[in-house]
């Protein structure tokens, strides 16, 4: 009737409980168990080295049977590698009675919810639960040493491309090896820890001086660069960039810490990634303006303090306009005229490049038709598309919308992609740009080469149009290297019967250059500046067509 049963008696050495012997056991005591024939035994026979390695379970056990008052108790029996639940009686003097139950199972489980709660379940490295309770124990060590600590933010670069091109499963793979090869770069005393996604976390206590921090950042930039192999992907790299905070330097609590290494750390992905910053001031104060910025941009668009300005693109054959890029600015309040390389980045972040999006597609079409309308000969607006709007699922809805409010010719609208868009090469992605090009919208690839360049997306995606970025462009007539880049893309364009456009020309000889290697248009300082609607309406009046064809 009862799970496990052993009635013993119990021997003892004075006060001191030593051993017992089984009287009695049920059947359910040897299927339990796993012991048989202990009935007359001395549990040092049957169990040796039991005394030694749980004695509270004999000190239980002889108190009950001096005492009689029953107890219980779960214990980990380590020879049969097995926990136990007994409950304990006395039935007479020196005797006693175990009734038990194995709870092995149970308390693996119990295990294994406890590890969950402080642990990354891919990984097995700590989670942020664990880190917080370290770093405030490592800010306590390093107080009562007079050291310091430093906490070590991590962010695995292009982790996205990699985890949408290869798929989830090499990329939980490359976390785990990425965990793996961490925990070598860091001493027994120090804590690595995952605080999801691609971002990881290292504590290190005890730390005299930078020579400390960076021998460990230098370590963990080199084993992450080189190549991992994951599922037959033999070569595949990645690197990674870090942002150090020290306490007490830089803060004296866990969230301060935090948000300073994080903050470093992005500063290093704009330094050029697979590198590490030390948080300083001019960082926190960069990070104060990004968070003002960010707040103020939510408010631009109910202010509608956005507009457009264009810049005018030229055909190299004829000289004539036949088009303009639309490029935001920012009518600030107080900081005055944003271009967008200070609020673009925070408008991705913060998701708010979607409505902004939508707004310059609709500003652009409504405009083309203004100068259409004008008497102005057609030109072909070109308004840059963000990979945020790309994923959203009201992107296509947005283009319709703002085709059919303006009347314009889908003919004469372009819209600028980025590689990154395009590299993910998914059925979803060729499908949108289907749809997309179904319109009868001209589509280009915007900074051409500086990206993931590759035929394979030029052949299988309709694009019409390659714009050859201007880091090319600017040095084109000094450096043989990039002379030999931009001809080939031309010529690989031409094969493909594409477009180029070759961006940022600021010199007549650049451009005498572009024609001659047979680039089909150019935009640039040289052309022209962009400009406010007005200014390019005055701009396409006094402009003579036949001036770049005279020069060629």
């Amino acid at each position: 009737m009862l799970d496990g049963f052993a009635h013993c008696i119990m021997h003892f050495d004075g006060e001191s409980p030593v051993d017992f012997t089984y009287l009695s056991v049920n059947s359910a005591f040897n299927k339990l168990t796993g012991l048989s024939d202990v009935t007359g035994r001395r549990v040092s026979d049957v169990i040796p080295g039991l005394r030694e390695t749980n004695s509270e379970l004999f000190e239980v056990y002889g108190r009950v049977s001096r005492t009689g008052v029953p107890e219980r108790l779960e214990v980990y029996i380590e020879r049969l590698a097995m926990w136990l639940s007994i409950s304990v009686y006395s039935t007479q003097k020196d005797h006693f009675i175990a009734v038990f139950d194995n709870i092995t199972d149970r308390k693996k489980a119990e295990e294994q919810v406890m590890f969950l709660a402080h642990h990354d379940p891919l990984t097995e490295l700590p989670n942020r639960l664990v880190v917080r309770d370290r770093v405030e124990q490592a800010m306590i060590y390093s107080t009562r040493e007079k050291s310091k600590a430093a906490l070590l933010f991590l962010d695995i670069d292009n982790f996205k491309i990699i985890n949408d091109t290869l798929g989830h499963t090499v990329g939980d793979a490359l976390l785990q090896q990425v965990a793996l090869r961490l925990r070598y770069c860091i001493r027994t005393t120090d804590t690595v820890s995952r605080q999801g996604g691609d971002e990881f976390l290292i504590v290190l206590p005890g730390v005299h001086d930078t020579a400390d921090i960076t021998t460990v950042v230098a370590k963990v930039l080199e084993l992450l660069a080189a190549p991992f192999e994951i599922e037959g992907h033999n070569d595949l790299s990645t690197t990674a960039s870090l942002g150090v905070s020290v306490f007490p330097d830089d803060g004296k609590d866990f969230d301060t810490l935090l948000r300073k290494a994080d903050t470093a750390m992005y500063h290093a992905k704009e330094g050029g990634r697979n590198r590490c910053s030390f948080f300083d001031r001019q960082m926190n104060a960069d990070a104060d303006e990004r968070l003002a910025l960010r707040n103020e941009l939510r408010r631009a668009i109910d202010r509608e303090e956005f507009v457009l300005y264009y810049q005018p693109q030229v055909d190299l054959v004829s000289g004539a306009i036949i088009g303009a890029e639309a490029l935001i600015r920012w009518r600030h309040p107080e900081r005055g005229l944003l271009a967008p390389g200070h609020f673009i980045s925070i408008a991705e972040e913060s998701g708010l490049i979607v409505p902004i999006g939508e707004w310059v597609l609709h500003e652009v079409c409504r405009q083309a038709v203004v100068w259409q309308n004008g008497g102005f000969p057609e030109l072909v607006v070109a308004a840059n598309l963000s990979a945020v709007q790309f994923k959203q699922s009201e992107l296509e809805s947005t283009i319709v919308s703002a085709l059919l409010k303006s009347g314009i010719d889908p003919r004469l609208l372009e819209l600028e992609l980025t590689e990154s868009i395009l590299i993910k090469d998914t059925e979803q992605v060729l499908s949108t740009i289907r749809r997309i090009k179904s319109f009868g919208i001209k589509l280009s690839i915007d900074d051409f080469g500086t990206g993931y360049s590759s035929l394979a997306y030029l052949k299988r995606f309709s694009v019409d149009k390659l714009k050859i970025d201007q880091s090319f462009i600017r040095d084109l007539e000094t450096d043989p290297g990039d002379a030999a880049i931009v001809r080939a893309v031309i010529q690989m364009a031409r094969s493909l019967g594409l477009r180029t456009i070759a961006e940022g020309v600021e010199n007549q000889r650049i451009l005498e250059h572009l024609r001659v290697s047979h680039c089909d248009e150019a935009q640039g300082y040289h052309i022209a500046r962009p400009m406010c609607a007005d200014e390019f309406a005055i701009f396409l009046s006094s402009h003579d067509v036949n001036r770049h064809r005279s020069e060629s």
